[in-house]
C-alpha cells in the first residue's frame, strides 16, 4: 500500500534512517551460500570421479549346429547252426534220453469204481439165423416172452408195478409181482423211454426180479460190470455184490468178485422211475481182458425154483 499524502497543516513524515549493521548481514549470507554450492559442485565431482564406466554392451554369438543321428549300433555276426559235432555251449544243461515209460499195472478193486463213460459191451457171435423179411415188415423181436413158450430162455423174471415217486428197488418187497416173464440175456442197451421193452406192457414205474444160474466150469476171478437206468441191484448167492441203485441215466458200476466151481445162484432186480430212458446190461470180463461181454447162454441156466 503506498503512503498516503500527509493532510494540510500535519508535519511531513521524516524518512526512516538505515541501520548501520544492515548490510553487514547480507553480505554474510552470501557468503555462506557460495561455500555451501561449492561444496556441493566438489562433492558432486567427486563421486562421478570415483563411479565406475558404464558396462559395454554384451555382443553374443549364436550358431546353429545341425544335430547327427546317432551312429547305428554294429549288426550282431550271423548266428551259425552247431555242428552235431560240436560239444555243446556251457552252462546248458544236458537233457538225456529217457526210456519209455510203461504204465503200472493196477490190481483190480473191489469196490464200486463207475467209469466217466459206460464201457463198451461185446456181444459173442449170434448163431446163424434164417435171413429176416423186408425192414419195412420186419417186426422186432420181443425182450420177453412167456415162460412156457420160450424154454430156451434161462432168465425167470417176476414183473411189478410200482408207484409213482420210487426211487429204489426195495419197493418190490411190499408188492405182488403181476406176472411172470422170461428172457435170454441183460442186454437191454440204453433207449428211450417210449421204446420200452418189447414185450411187456408198461415204460415207467415198473419193477423186475431176475433169477438165473451160471454154472462156473472152474474157480476163477471175474470183473462184472451192471449198467442200468433206472436203479438196479446185483446179487449173487444172496451176496450183493453191486448197488447200482436209485433214479440215475444209463450209468455202470463193476466189482470184482472170486466165482467158485459149480452152479451159481444170480439175482438182479429193476426197476424204472420217470420216463426219459431204459437200459438194464449185464457183463463180465477176466480182470487182464479188454472189452465186456456177455455171459455166455451155454453157462446160463434157469433157477432151480423155476425148472
Amino acid at each position: 500500500m503506498s503512503p498516503t499524502a500527509p493532510e494540510p497543516g500535519e508535519p511531513a513524515a521524516k524518512p526512516q534512517q538505515q541501520q548501520p549493521w544492515q548490510p553487514r548481514r547480507n553480505g554474510y549470507a552470501l557468503a555462506i551460500a557460495v561455500v555451501i554450492h561449492i561444496l556441493l559442485l566438489a562433492a558432486v565431482l567427486s563421486w562421478r570421479s570415483k563411479a565406475p564406466p558404464p558396462p559395454k554392451p554384451r555382443i553374443s554369438e549364436i550358431s546353429i549346429v545341425e544335430a547327427k543321428p546317432p551312429p547305428k549300433p554294429p549288426k550282431p555276426p550271423p548266428l551259425l547252426a552247431p555242428k552235431l559235432t560240436d560239444p555243446p555251449p556251457p552252462n546248458v544243461p544236458l537233457v538225456p534220453e529217457l526210456p519209455p515209460i510203461e504204465a503200472p499195472k493196477v490190481e483190480p478193486v473191489p469196490k464200486e469204481v463207475p467209469p466217466p463213460v459206460p464201457p463198451p459191451v461185446v456181444a459173442p457171435p449170434p448163431p446163424p439165423v434164417a435171413a429176416a423179411p423186408a425192414a419195412s415188415s420186419a417186426v422186432p423181436p420181443k425182450l420177453f416172452e412167456e415162460c412156457a413158450d420160450s424154454p430156451d430162455r434161462p432168465m425167470v423174471a417176476e414183473v411189478y408195478r410200482l408207484r409213482n415217486g420210487t426211487t429204489s428197488v426195495n419197493e418190490m418187497r411190499r408188492r405182488k409181482p403181476v406176472k411172470t416173464v422170461c428172457l435170454a440175456q441183460l442186454d437191454i442197451t440204453p433207449r428211450d423211454h417210449r421204446d420200452g421193452f418189447p414185450g411187456l406192457d408198461v415204460n415207467e414205474w415198473f419193477g423186475l426180479d431176475i433169477r438165473f444160474t451160471v454154472n462156473m466150469p472152474q474157480d476163477i476171478t471175474m470183473d462184472i460190470m451192471l449198467l442200468s437206468d433206472d436203479g438196479a441191484v446185483l446179487t449173487i448167492d444172496d451176496v450183493e455184490v453191486i448197488n447200482n441203485d436209485g433214479i440215475h441215466a444209463a450209468s455202470p458200476l463193476m466189482e470184482t468178485v472170486k466165482l467158485a466151481k459149480g452152479p451159481r445162484n444170480f439175482r438182479v432186480r429193476y426197476f424204472q422211475g420217470p420216463g426219459y430212458g431204459l437200459a438194464l446190461m449185464l457183463g463180465w470180463k477176466k480182470p487182464d481182458g479188454k472189452d465186456y461181454q456177455y455171459i455166455p447162454r451155454r453157462l446160463l441156466g434157469r433157477p432151480p425154483a423155476a425148472q
